[in-house]
């Protein structure tokens, strides 16, 4: 982990939907960044941050004022530009926030005086050849890839390859390849384990699978995955399509080469304190408490 300082930094602040809650967070970051004398740039886009990254000047963090849904917008923005992001959760679970808006003030407050610290995250890289295309595409993802049947018709049967020798056939829905910040997402809801975010590994989940024995593969964070289409196939990228596979294609995944930096308050640093919070570990089923 790396520590900074707020007083030394500028803060970008980027928007989800243009909600009554979202301009309350807003009106209440820009009072405290104007009473604390903290630099405060509203950005919407790529190209407003790449024009605030190219004046010289303090460190940049972005505030990204949301749910989890935000945050991995944010972060596929930020990504090639290493900037740390702050997330503000106004959404339900937010898995990825640093902050709640309920506690807004005082936790920045709480961050100026007491610092906080940078995780680094690990991204996925995905390439794929999509249909009527000659060159593969590459996109990089905070939380997973799915390969999955989507909108075709029958079942979605893929061939999964790790390091070049073959795993196994998966007739199904398809299959979900996550990162350990991806782990309490997507992959957590159909069966797949929990990843501590400093471990070095990946999970691939099998959606639906018609094979019993098949079950959920953690692997090194260092193996190439290739998976193979022996059906159409659809494409998602931390929840957003980039496009559909025909049968004979592949989808080669890998570690990126670029990170995602978070930012955390120093007494939200406890991955399985975040985890019984959010999930409700800890509290009875049978009373609610």
């Amino acid at each position: 982990m790396q520590k900074m300082d707020l007083k030394n930094t500028k803060l970008l602040l980027y928007k989800g939907k243009q909600t009554k809650k979202v301009e309350q967070a807003r009106k209440t970051i820009k009072n405290w960044a104007r009473e604390n004398e903290i630099s405060l740039r509203d950005v919407s886009n790529q190209k407003d941050i790449q024009r605030t990254l190219t004046e010289e000047g303090k460190e940049t963090i972005l505030l990204s004022l949301g749910g989890d849904g935000t945050f991995l917008r944010a972060s596929d923005m930020i990504a090639p530009y290493l900037v740390p992001i702050l997330g503000i959760n106004l959404g339900k679970l937010g898995f990825l926030s640093g902050l709640n808006f309920s506690e807004l003030e005082n936790g920045l407050n709480s961050m100026l005086e007491n610092g906080f610290s940078i995780n680094n995250l690990t991204r996925l890289r995905c390439r794929v050849e999509p249909e009527n295309s000659l060159e593969s595409l590459s996109f990089t993802a905070l939380n997973e890839v799915v390969i999955s049947r989507g909108e075709f018709t029958g079942l979605a049967e893929v061939e999964l390859f790790l390091d070049s020798k073959k795993v196994a056939t998966y007739p199904g829905d398809g299959l979900i390849v996550s990162t350990p910040t991806g782990s309490t997402a997507y992959s957590l809801s159909c069966g797949g384990p929990l990843i501590t975010r400093n471990t070095s590994a990946f999970s691939i989940t099998p959606l639906n699978v018609h094979k019993l024995g098949l079950r959920p593969i953690i692997c090194s964070d260092s193996t190439e995955i290739r998976i193979k289409t022996n059906s159409n196939v659809s494409i998602e990228v931390d929840g957003k399509g980039v496009g559909s596979l025909e049968k004979g294609k592949y989808v080669d995944i890998d570690k990126s080469e670029t990170s995602t930096l978070m930012v955390l308050p120093e007494d939200q640093s406890n991955f399985f304190e975040t985890v019984r919070n959010k999930l409700n570990w800890d509290k009875d089923r049978g009373t609610g408490c």
